[in-house]
């Protein structure tokens, strides 16, 4: 009876140690995100460098969470695309000529998603980043001042 007693106690320390070993590699692979590095957001200062003219025109663009704009809307008469920061995450926008602005594209920070997203153009375009965790929301509204996109935020908590 002592060695039933002895083969149930390591059989639940083999398992203990087990589930751990795959809940610590879970949260790592979760803190990393899903695709690894890649699905970082991008900082303000490489997304004005990425929108910058004298950006290469041989490098391929860069994944966002809009589809490519089609080719009949592709080149504003307005203002240069602007990259407005928020808590939740980065919007870069642009004013044409008619005072309508567009978003070119919005990149959540980690552990946020962004939805009800009106692109534009318009002359008010709008979206939500929502936290993933329940956290509450920012919801940023974009409008022209002149030929610059300029952003009004509210939260929701």
């Amino acid at each position: 009876m002592g060695r039933r007693w002895l083969f149930a106690g390591l059989a639940w320390l083999v398992t203990a140690a087990l589930t751990t070993a795959v809940a610590i590699g879970a949260v790592n692979s979760l803190r990393r995100g899903i695709f690894g590095p890649a699905d970082a957001p991008r900082s303000e200062a490489e997304v004005e460098a990425e929108l910058s003219p004298s950006a290469s025109a041989a490098e391929p663009a860069a994944p966002t969470s809009e589809p490519p704009a089609p080719p009949s809307s592709a080149a504003p008469s307005g203002g240069a695309p602007r990259a407005l920061p928020t808590d939740g995450g980065t919007v870069v926008a642009v004013c044409d000529a008619g005072g309508q602005v567009r978003l070119l594209s919005w990149t959540p920070r980690t552990g946020w998603e962004a939805d009800h997203v009106v692109a534009g153009p318009a002359p008010a375009a709008s979206l939500r980043f929502k936290a993933r965790s329940g956290g509450g929301d920012v919801r940023a509204r974009i409008t022209c001042a002149g030929d610059q996109p300029t952003l009004t935020l509210t939260g929701d908590d």
